[in-house]
């Protein structure tokens, strides 16, 4: 008899040892709702890898398998700022305006509390354009801050 894939993952997730290193808050639930105890080490792309048990083993998993708000714990815990599908050109922009206002500023153009009035108004905009986002459950508001900070650090020479 052939196990569909998702009943395969559920099997495994609810049959996965639980992990001595874990840290408190490191269970993370599928949409079949089996925990998974483990650390999340790292995101890329729509994969995490988590390391479990006191041997380290290795596990990745497509984030889909998890439950939305599982995902956004996910996405926090591993500072993951990647944009939700749709928020792209809202967040260019605000980033372009907050750059070309960082230029004037160190040119000597733009006073530091006109500086500072930009970004705030930038960021406002952006959240904005984010809310739905956070509506529907495809950001959270600290993922959002997380955003907006990468946002607004300076950049690297």
């Amino acid at each position: 008899m052939r196990m569909a894939a998702g009943g395969l993952l559920a099997l495994l997730l609810a049959a996965a040892p639980a992990s001595s290193r874990a840290e408190e808050g490191d269970s993370w639930t599928n949409r079949a709702g089996h925990a998974l105890k483990a650390t999340p080490q790292s995101i890329s792309g729509r994969t995490v890898t988590f390391v479990q048990g006191e041997k380290g083993k290795t596990l990745s998993y497509p984030l889909s398998v998890f439950l939305p708000a599982e995902q956004e714990r996910l996405r926090c815990r591993l500072k993951d700022t990647t944009l939700p599908e749709g928020l792209q050109a809202a967040h260019d922009f605000a980033a372009r305006v907050i750059q070309r206002s960082r230029l004037l500023k160190e040119s000597g153009g733009l006073p530091d509390p006109d500086f500072q009035k930009a970004v705030a108004a930038a960021l406002a905009a952006f959240r904005l354009q984010a809310a739905p986002f956070i509506t529907q459950q495809e950001l959270s508001p600290e993922r959002l801050d997380l955003i907006a900070g990468k946002m607004t650090a300076p950049k690297d020479p």
